[in-house]
Parts: structure tokens; C-alpha cells; sequence
């Protein structure tokens, strides 16, 4: 009962996986803001959750640490991309601090393995906390800041967490090239330049500075 239960949550988990995968590209290549990048973004939104909860089921059944931390770093990313559109006020919420101080374990956690791969999406995790969490206790103006610049936090965010979801693809289709931690961050090496120019793109839109 127990590994067809496991066998269930894995197929939902890949199959969920390459949901986001397809929906979000046609998000990255759409425009902003019309009907079609918004029905994409609502299905990878769901898609990107699904696979965070059976990547969470798996690794507590597997024991697998490694699978569970880059689950929640996947699901802040997808989460926080979400939650940039939709808080108005830019204010937290508890839940909002709930995914806060389950991603600030996490992060120390990831740090703390030496592990290669672990260590570089720890230290961005820690990146991403501290640059979310901390205009939080500064004060109004400070927030009136974070929704102006609400559609880059979007854009930021979904596009990281489309990194996740283009590297779970690439680690478990490529395993020829070693050493293996080449395969874990090529991804997140090619996307960072590309939110790079989506974000300055955007902040050429929305006259910012």
C-alpha cells in the first residue's frame, strides 16, 4: 500500500513537473499581462504547488533531506512570485511569515551540508529572505517601495522557480556529465542573466530606478 501510495505521489510529481514546464515557458514568451500569459501563469502557479507537495511527501517517505530543501526553495520562490501581485498592501501576513521562517531553517540547513549544490541555492535563499523580509521592519515608506516595484518581485520569482522546475528536468535527463553539480546549477547560471534583462526591461517600463 505504502509504495503504490509513493508511486502515485511520483507520477503526480512528474507529471505535474512538466505541466510547469510547458506552462511556463508560454508565460516567459507571451506578453505580459494578456489573457493567454495569465491563464499560463494561474496553471503553472497550481502546477509549481503540486510538485513542491510530492517532492515533500517523497523525501519524508525516501528520507531524502536533499529533495525536501530544494522543494521549499522551489515553493518560495513560486509562492513569493504570487504573493507579489496579489498583497496590495506588500504588508505580511502569518502565512507569509510562516513560509519566511520555514525557508530561514531551510536556507541554514542547506548551508550547513557543505554540500555544493545546497550551499549555492542556500546562500540565494538567504539572499532572497533577507531582501523580502527585511522592508517588512521598515516602515511604510519602505513598503510603498516594494509595490512599486511589485512586477519585478513577479517576475523575479516566477522566473527563478521556472529555473527550478528546467533543473529538476535537465538532472534527471542528463546524468552523463560529471562532476554532477555542473548539471544542478547550469540552469540557474544561463537563467539569472535572462531575469537580469526581463528586469531591467521592466524597469524601463515602469520608470524606475
Amino acid at each position: 500500500m505504502r509504495e503504490t501510495a509513493l508511486e502515485i505521489f511520483l507520477y503526480a510529481h512528474i507529471a505535474c513537473g512538466m505541466t510547469a514546464l510547458l506552462t511556463g515557458f508560454i508565460s516567459i514568451v507571451t506578453e505580459k499581462g494578456k489573457k493567454l500569459h495569465r491563464k499560463a501563469g494561474k496553471v503553472f502557479f497550481v502546477a509549481m504547488i503540486l510538485v513542491a507537495i510530492s517532492a515533500f511527501v517523497i523525501s519524508i517517505v525516501k528520507s531524502n533531506s536533499f529533495l525536501f530543501a530544494i522543494g521549499v526553495f522551489s515553493f518560495y520562490l513560486n509562492y513569493f512570485g504570487y504573493r507579489a501581485l496579489k498583497n496590495s498592501s506588500a504588508k505580511f501576513k502569518w502565512f507569509d511569515w510562516l513560509v519566511i521562517a520555514i525557508s530561514v531553517v531551510t536556507s541554514a540547513y542547506m548551508i550547513s551540508t557543505l554540500n555544493i549544490v545546497l550551499v549555492v541555492f542556500g546562500v540565494l535563499l538567504a539572499y532572497l529572505l533577507i531582501s523580502n523580509a527585511l522592508p517588512q521592519l521598515q516602515g511604510e515608506e519602505k513598503l510603498k517601495e516594494v509595490r512599486k516595484r511589485k512586477m519585478l518581485a513577479h517576475i523575479g520569482n516566477m522566473m527563478g522557480a521556472y529555473i527550478a522546475t528546467v533543473t529538476a528536468f535537465v538532472v534527471v535527463n542528463i546524468n552523463f556529465v560529471k562532476p554532477g553539480w555542473i548539471v544542478w546549477l547550469l540552469p540557474t547560471a544561463l537563467g539569472l542573466p535572462v531575469i537580469m534583462y526581463y528586469t531591467r526591461v521592466w524597469k524601463k517600463k515602469l520608470k524606475l530606478d
